[in-house]
């Protein structure tokens, strides 16, 4: 009867620690409530990002100097990278550079508004993407130290998506905008929102000091859009560079990569050409965007089927084809042509998704331990050479050219990536 008495007793108590649980849990804080902080930064570059070749062209530009001014992007923002990297690392804080990379982010996107000629634009550019690259690897060291080991996952999978459904948001307000704003007053409005990150950041981001661990940042795919891959930015430290067994997907990385430089840096030219202008080119980049951001979690599912060279091979093989459309696009004329380019744009999104995370994939859980940190700066750096290679060699080829064959070349090199990739398993 003893027992028997005891066990109401027990319940009880039980009953009573897990309404307790539950009450702390409920007033806990949230540990990811700063990933909203990064909605109006996200909301800012989404919007600017199909502005930038516009505004080159708009003060005199040409083929030539879209790509110099990617290209120069590109670069400051690696080498931003590692300034970021190298600085937060000496001083072991991390929320003033964040805070710092959406202030100067915001405030460089309202200066794209006075460049008058493209010299100015290159400048500005330079500055925008430099401010960025502050911004790049942070989250995920912050969510490695807020978040427990079995939630991490979760964590850099909520924080992608927020800021690529941000990024989306972005477009869609920056094709609004298109209706009734010039290209400058655009940049302004979109600066103005990106400063909003600033308090909201300065509020919600905890301060964690910590030593960057190069094992911990995995090559993530945080950007739901390939053009911000303009901005080779996760190079926190340059990395002695290694194989480690996947030279044949370095190679495979850097045909890639200049493929996709040669299609994505002449692609606004191209609509230029033809008499289209920011609405049009707004419309075709929030289809990019939107399907790559709804394809990213499945994708990640599939891997768990075709593994990862074989997610990378559909992808590779679907971005040929995705190209090759836009080349016979140029034979075209009037809605047909409209057709065919956005078919290849939307495809080319489907794509990004297939590539980023199977190679997220392969890296990630293929290289040892010891070598990981290595090997992610070398994929990351070959990256980074393809890109550059690719923005440079597109303006040429099609001042020399025409765009047929800079989009042929571009097919060429993507189909290309192919083969150095076609045995691994």
């Amino acid at each position: 009867m003893k027992v028997l008495k005891g066990r109401p007793r027990k319940r009880k108590q039980a009953t009573l620690k897990t309404l307790e649980k539950g009450r702390q849990m409920r007033h806990r804080p949230d540990p990811g409530r700063w990933f909203y902080s990064f909605v109006p930064f996200r909301a800012s570059t989404g919007g600017a990002a199909p502005l930038i070749p516009l505004l080159t062209m708009s003060v005199g530009g040409g083929p030539a100097d879209v790509g110099v001014v990617n290209a120069v992007g590109s670069t400051a923002s690696m080498l931003g990278g590692l300034f970021w990297g190298k600085l937060s690392d000496r001083l072991n804080r991390r929320k003033a550079f964040l805070l710092a990379g959406f202030l100067g982010t915001a405030v460089t996107s309202i200066l794209f508004a006075l460049a008058e000629n493209v010299p100015q634009v290159m400048l500005v550019n330079a500055l925008y993407t430099f401010f960025i690259a502050a911004t790049i690897p942070v989250p995920i060291l912050i969510i490695t130290k807020v978040f427990r080991l079995e939630d991490w996952d979760y964590a850099i999978g909520r924080f992608n998506e927020i800021g690529g459904w941000a990024w989306v948001a972005g477009m869609i307000l920056g094709l609004a905008m298109a209706q009734i704003l010039s290209l400058r007053g655009i940049f302004v409005v979109l600066g103005i929102i990106g400063l909003l990150s600033f308090p909201w950041g300065a509020k919600t981001i905890r301060e964690v000091p910590l030593h960057l661990d190069r094992r911990i940042l995995g090559v993530y795919t945080g950007y739901v859009v390939e053009k911000f891959r303009y901005l080779p930015n996760m190079i926190t430290h340059l990395p002695r560079f290694s194989t480690g067994g996947f030279g044949r997907l370095y190679i495979s990385t850097v045909l890639f990569w200049v493929g996709a430089m040669l299609y994505f840096t002449q692609f606004p030219v191209l609509l230029k050409s033809r008499g289209l202008g920011a609405t049009e080119l707004y419309v075709m980049s929030i289809a990019n965007a939107a399907v790559s951001a709804y394809m990213y979690s499945r994708v990640g599912l599939r891997l768990r089927e075709s593994g990862g060279y074989g997610a990378l091979r559909r992808g590779l093989g679907l971005r040929g084809v995705a190209f090759l459309l836009l080349v016979l696009s140029g034979f075209t004329k009037g809605p047909l042509f409209l057709l065919l380019a956005f078919i290849s744009y939307f495809i080319a999104g489907y794509t990004w998704s297939y590539i980023s995370v199977s190679t997220s994939s392969i890296i990630s859980h293929r290289a040892p331990p010891e070598k990981r940190g290595s090997l992610i700066g070398a994929y990351n750096l070959v990256s980074s050479l393809g890109a550059i290679i690719g923005n440079l060699t597109s303006g040429l080829v099609v001042e020399e050219f025409g765009f047929i064959p800079n989009f042929s070349l571009a097919t060429a090199m993507v189909f290309a990536a192919l083969l150095p990739i076609l045995r691994e398993r």
